[in-house]
């Protein structure tokens, strides 16, 4: 069980853009979801009148003027209100600040060549928001690329007189990979990438259970009852493999009476990722593939033993029809099928807060399985990040624009970004916000018509996720009370996901420092970080589980050594080892 924003990290897609930025499938994607001639229009229709007398605004007054969004971010793709500026969240914005805003969706966790083609046309609408948990997804070098061209707007002396983010000018608030990679880089003269939903103070080490994500792997309820089992005794390798087992020969149906797999993928699709939870004891280290071997050397996994340990793991899963033979290949739809029809004994990867999990009594969360460290905890960073915002550097009055964003991430801001507004969706009560009865009755009965489309806010997660993803300085705790809306109040919706984290508490381990890729970007590394983006170990290792002989599995594991040692590894793995020993702190390994 792994908590907080881990299970949406690293999907490790190596092949960033077959073509770099290439503009061969530039328009035609983003038909749906605006030209960049609309796009264009928007960003030069801004300030309707700059004359206009405000002195009868409210102090929060910025202009009177649309914001073009463009997110690639597929939770906000799947939550945007049908008409954003009529929302009770948005005209209480605009009655703030002037601003409405006219988002639009385009996919971009799951297809980075889209983001890559829109970039490539040149024009982009005023903001772009994205993914970005780290400098090391495969979405950073595109927009790094595009700072490094000019496409994005400086706003470093914004940022400085800010009310909000001038605290990421502030000694230690900023995780060094936002702060040294993102934000504020040595090659770049200005800031023009900013990562968003930075905690205030930094609770990666607590166990709070009314807003833990418990993710990981799942068992179906039912089968470990018939069974007799304490999922949470499920510990070693040899623990899981030996329940797999019990499984099959337990002859379990799904609801369409077919056999059930023992271990199916994870609930969002095929992924090799989902190794961290069910091999995690041959998994090497917690730093994309990185870690120091037994003589202290920085080594990558297909270049040790232990890879044919997960290797012949998996294929002895794949062999004796202990797991689903598309684990690496489902696509989301399916896997998201095959869990609901409970046709998986064990989704390989879920949490706490998808609905199949706290709408209903049918699953209970399995393991964690202990690490190469020997032990089950949770690693955590410390404060990390998880989107990034950038500015079109042809975007009129930038400065409006960034104002708005650091507006919004004032506790005035926030409040209304999360609970809407005030004698519609929330009162006050002793200082803090509280739902009113008709939105926390609207909350409790998943009425998500009403929270996207009549309210608009976040509801923690809830309701509008744009107003969830862009803000930054959150401390729900101190400022209002309690983890999300409602929480205080009775939110049922989300009282088995509470429960759950109560149940099933989690255990942590602070492990500090980068990823090891994330210093692939060195500028004296760039002719090897060129020749390792075009490998893909992720394909390699599944080529080697379905492989029918040992002496195939050793033969591509060799082939891909070889490939290693020609993009330079050797370079990059000294670079990274002198890092480390100047300060362990620097890179996240463990052994």
């Amino acid at each position: 069980m792994y908590s907080g924003g881990n299970y949406m990290k690293k999907k490790m897609v190596k092949r960033l853009m077959a073509a770099s930025m290439a503009g061969t499938l530039a328009v035609t994607m983003f038909a749906g979801c605006g030209s960049s001639s609309d796009s264009k229009d928007n960003s030069s229709a801004k300030t309707e009148d700059s004359s206009e007398d405000n002195s009868d605004k409210p102090d929060t007054w910025i202009a009177d003027r649309t914001i073009t969004v463009q997110a690639y971010v597929d939770d906000i793709g799947n939550t945007l209100p049908e008409d954003f500026n009529n929302t009770e969240t948005m005209k209480k914005i605009t009655e703030l600040t002037g601003i409405k805003l006219d988002v639009k969706y385009t996919p971009g966790d799951s297809d980075a060549k889209v983001m890559a083609s829109q970039l490539a046309s040149g024009t982009i609408p005023d903001v772009i928001i994205s993914y970005l948990d780290n400098s090391t997804r495969p979405e950073f070098p595109l927009l790094y690329k595009a700072a490094k061209d000019g496409m994005f707007a400086d706003v470093s002396e914004y940022m400085k007189d800010s009310k909000v983010y001038s605290k990421y000018y502030e000694d230690d608030y900023l995780p060094d990979d936002t702060k040294n990679n993102i934000v504020f880089r040595d090659d770049l003269d200005g800031v023009y990438l900013w990562q968003m939903n930075i905690d205030e103070v930094d609770r990666s080490l607590e166990y709070n259970a009314d807003d833990e994500y418990v993710g990981g792997m799942y068992i179906q309820k039912s089968i470990a009852d018939d069974l007799g089992i304490d999922t949470r005794e499920i510990k070693t390798q040899d623990d899981f493999y030996n329940l797999l087992v019990k499984i099959k020969e337990g002859g379990y149906k799904d609801d369409n009476g077919n056999a059930v797999y023992p271990l199916g993928p994870k609930y969002w699709g095929g992924s090799v990722d989902a190794l961290k939870y069910i091999a995690t004891g041959y998994d090497w280290g917690v730093s994309d593939d990185y870690n120091l071997d037994e003589n202290g050397d920085v080594k990558h996994i297909a270049e040790t033993d232990y890879v044919y340990d997960e290797i012949n793991f998996v294929r002895k899963l794949l062999d004796e029809d202990l797991m689903n033979p598309e684990f690496f290949t489902m696509d989301s739809t399916r896997a998201e099928e095959v869990s609901k029809n409970h046709n998986s004994a064990i989704i390989a990867d879920v949490h706490n807060y998808e609905e199949i999990i706290y709408s209903s009594e049918d699953w209970i969360p399995l393991g964690p399985l202990n690490d190469i460290a020997g032990d089950n905890k949770e690693v955590v960073n410390g404060k990390s990040g998880r989107g990034c915002m950038a500015i079109s550097a042809d975007a009129e009055n930038p400065e409006e624009i960034f104002q708005f964003f650091d507006w919004l991430s004032t506790k005035e801001g926030q409040t209304i970004a999360q609970y809407g507004a005030e004698g519609v969706s929330y009162t006050m009560e002793d200082g803090y916000p509280r739902l009113t009865d008709e939105a926390l009755e609207k909350l409790n009965d998943g009425d998500t018509d009403y929270m996207i489309n009549t309210i608009g806010a976040g509801f923690g997660g809830s309701g509008n996720y744009f107003f969830e993803f862009v803000l930054t300085n959150k401390n729900n705790q101190d400022n209002f009370g309690e983890s999300r809306p409602g929480a205080s109040s009775g939110n049922s919706t989300f009282a088995r996901s509470v429960q759950i984290a109560e149940d099933y508490p989690v255990e942590k381990k602070l492990v500090p420092g980068l990823d090891a890729t994330a210093y692939m970007s060195a500028d004296e590394l760039a002719d090897v970080k060129m020749q390792m983006d075009l490998l893909d170990w992720d394909e390699t290792f599944v080529q080697a589980c379905f492989a029918k002989t040992d002496d195939e599995v050793k033969s591509i594991v060799e082939s891909f050594r070889d490939q290693l040692k020609a993009a330079g590894i050797d370079r990059f793995e000294e670079y990274v080892k002198n890092i480390y020993d100047e300060d362990p702190n620097t890179v996240t390994f463990y052994k």
